[in-house]
């Protein structure tokens, strides 16, 4: 379009000027017609030039396009990385997951065996721990089980198994408070070899383990821990009322960290050891002799001391729990009208060979005293191996051997356990 308004202007011009030319001025058609043509060259030349100068705008657009989408898009990186960043320093998030198999081959003292062997995916664990801000935290763990050899329809659901907020900053004040559902402090359930679910061990995991609604009180301080408890726990008093009844403490010592040797140790105190997991779930289940029971008739004091020390890649367990009085025989039984007064003690030793992946050797003695109604082995002996396969990953095989009580629930006499197990830990 501007070439053609270009040279209908000149045409104007010269049409108006033509014929006073024409008079003032012999000029011939052709030179006008060579005029004409050279003007027309130079226009050509200017629009060349225009569309040079077109192309040359839009290219410096388009690399102004280019040059500011990668910074835009790296701020909006930076943007979500740092409210990852945030995410991360206030939640954490952990699991566990345990795929194991096991066959057991029983004799009972009436001359018969019994053997059982299963695979079960024994423990998936999710665990959440918040942190509100400097002074509280929030965590919540959900479990679901499925012990050795129990039948499909009774596998366990996922349930809450912990769910507790803590108001406490250690590095600012010793004390803390924590209130919910909670594994009160009872003994430190010390063992180095796949655990129950998958076989029944160790027995201070079934003697002391106990989860209760509790408020604790915790005390930390130069490598001492102490905390208190109270719960209003499932085993009542005859006659008495449902409050909140049941209390304990817990008191450790951990030395600093970077000394040649590790060492934890305490002692645990519990007003009534009949609230423990193993014990309450025994005197209330249908198995019991004289059936399931709401009531017991007095509260039996429990108490539990443990011990760990390491050097260099050799470690020693040891761990005791036992009831500070007996019984009535219609809870636990020892015979007769005796009642029993049930403990139990696991001693773990072992050697750790990096051989480029942790290879973990574990020796096992337990033991127990007038435990025959509660089914547990009088004796065991046990030697298990852990492989550290990668990161996170641990594959065990163990053996253990049991003799059991003259007066064994169930009428055994000596059991052999072979167990293996694949661990996932996050």
């Amino acid at each position: 379009m501007f070439r053609g308004i270009i040279i209908a202007g000149i045409m104007s011009v010269v049409m108006v000027f033509l014929p006073s030319a024409g008079r003032c001025l012999d000029v011939s058609n052709s030179e006008i017609m060579e005029e004409l043509k050279a003007l027309k060259a130079r226009i050509d030349v200017l629009e060349e030039k225009l569309k040079e100068k077109d192309h040359e705008i839009e290219r410096l657009k388009d690399e102004q396009v280019v040059h500011t989408a990668p910074e835009s898009e790296l701020d909006e990186k930076e943007l979500k990385d740092g409210i990852l960043d945030k995410i991360s320093d206030l939640v954490s998030i952990g699991g566990l997951i345990e795929v194991g198999a096991a066959y057991q081959g029983i004799k009972n003292r009436d001359g018969t065996d019994e053997d059982d062997s299963d695979i079960d995916l024994t423990t998936v664990e999710i665990g959440v721990e918040v942190k509100v801000n400097e002074w509280v935290n929030a965590q919540t763990v959900f479990l679901y089980e499925d012990p050795f050899g129990n039948n499909p329809e009774d596998e366990s659901d996922v349930t809450l198994d912990v769910g507790t907020v803590t108001i406490g900053n250690c590095d600012e004040f010793p004390f803390s408070l924590t209130a919910g559902k909670m594994y009160v402090p009872f003994g430190a359930i010390l063992t180095h070899l796949p655990d129950d679910p998958l076989v029944e061990q160790p027995m201070t995991l079934l003697f002391g383990e106990t989860s209760e609604k509790a408020v604790l009180l915790g005390y930390q301080q130069n490598g001492f821990n102490v905390s208190g408890y109270v719960f209003n726990g499932d085993m009542d008093e005859y006659g008495s009322d449902n409050t909140i009844g049941d209390f304990g403490f817990d008191i450790t010592y951990t030395a600093p960290e970077g000394n040649i040797l590790e060492l934890l140790t305490g002692v645990s105190y519990m007003s009534d050891i009949a609230e423990s997991d193993g014990l309450s779930d025994y005197i209330t289940s249908d198995d019991h002799p004289i059936g399931p029971l709401e009531y017991i008739d007095d509260p039996v004091d429990g108490f539990a001391a443990y011990l760990h020390l390491g050097i260099n890649e050799i470690f020693f367990d040891a761990e005791y729990m036992t009831a500070l009085s007996e019984f009535d025989p219609t809870e636990i039984a020892l015979g007769g009208d005796n009642g029993a007064r049930p403990s139990v003690l696991n001693i773990e030793t072992g050697y750790n060979w990096n051989w480029g992946k942790n290879l973990e050797i574990v020796l096992k003695y337990e033991g127990s005293h007038e435990t025959g109604a509660l089914g547990y082995p009088h004796r065991r002996y046990g030697i298990g191996f852990n492989q550290e396969i990668m990161d996170s990953l641990t594959g065990s095989v163990a053996y253990f051997r049991d003799r059991f009580h003259s007066d064994d629930a169930q009428g055994r006499d000596d059991r052999d356990i072979l167990c293996s197990q694949i661990s996932v830990e996050f």
